[in-house]
């Protein structure tokens, strides 16, 4: 009888050890478990911020690049915007001043025999204080438009002479504009408008007019075509 109940007792304790392996086991995986979930949680709530943290730095990339582009379209059409000038703007004008334009500008407008000069009227304005359209709009008087001059390639009417070129002649004339007629205390100086020009340059009372409608379309021509170019940068 005795013996029977030691076999019992002993059965009993290995059962109850059994069952404590299986509890600790079933312990042992339900941590795991947990461990697991909580490391796929962070990881992805580590994700999620890389992800924000991208866009956030997508987004300010953005802006930057817009920011830096609105900054230089308005840049760019502060220097580059020419106004069209009001007929009334151009005859207060100082014609020593430069006009700003271009040789690609000045292509825009010339026409007959002037065509083909674009570079050497440009020119004049660099080499001397003289608006190049106002030295344009006079050659284009005088001459309509490089087609008629009274002395071999005097488009301006100036002088007794001709020139070897046009080109020539734009330069002699640009320089006199500039030296004996725009420049104070000169010869010749009477201001720098363009009917301050007229008293000492020409005959006729309407040649002021004249020629300052001829700038107004220069300058129109122009406005225009670079408002177009930059309306293409917004």
């Amino acid at each position: 009888m005795e013996h029977n109940d030691t076999e019992m007792r002993k059965k009993h304790t290995a059962l109850k050890l059994v069952l404590l392996g299986v509890g600790i086991s079933l312990l042992l995986l339900a941590l795991n478990l947990w461990l697991g979930t909580l490391s796929l949680n962070t990881r992805a709530d580590m994700a999620e911020a890389d992800i924000a943290a991208e866009k956030s730095a997508a987004a300010q990339e953005t802006d930057l690049a817009n920011i830096l582009r609105k900054d230089t379209v308005e840049y760019v059409f502060k220097e580059e915007s020419i106004p069209a000038y009001s007929y009334n703007e151009i005859w207060s004008m100082d014609m020593s001043k430069p006009s700003g334009v271009t040789v690609a500008d000045l292509k825009l407008v010339t026409a007959g025999n002037l065509v083909g000069l674009e570079e050497d009227f440009w020119q004049c304005e660099q080499d001397n204080n003289v608006n190049c359209l106002f030295v344009m709009a006079i050659a284009s008087l005088e001459s309509a438009n490089g087609t008629i001059c009274f002395r071999p390639n005097n488009m301006f009417g100036y002088g007794g002479s001709g020139f070897s070129s046009k080109a020539e002649g734009i330069r002699v004339v640009s320089r006199a504009l500039a030296n004996s007629y725009l420049t104070p205390g000169a010869s010749l100086y009477n201001g720098t408008r363009i009917t301050d020009v007229n008293k000492r340059y020409a005959a006729s009372s309407t040649w002021d007019e004249k020629v300052c409608r001829n700038m107004a379309r220069y300058y129109s021509i122009i406005s225009q075509h670079h408002n177009q170019q930059l309306e293409k940068l917004k």
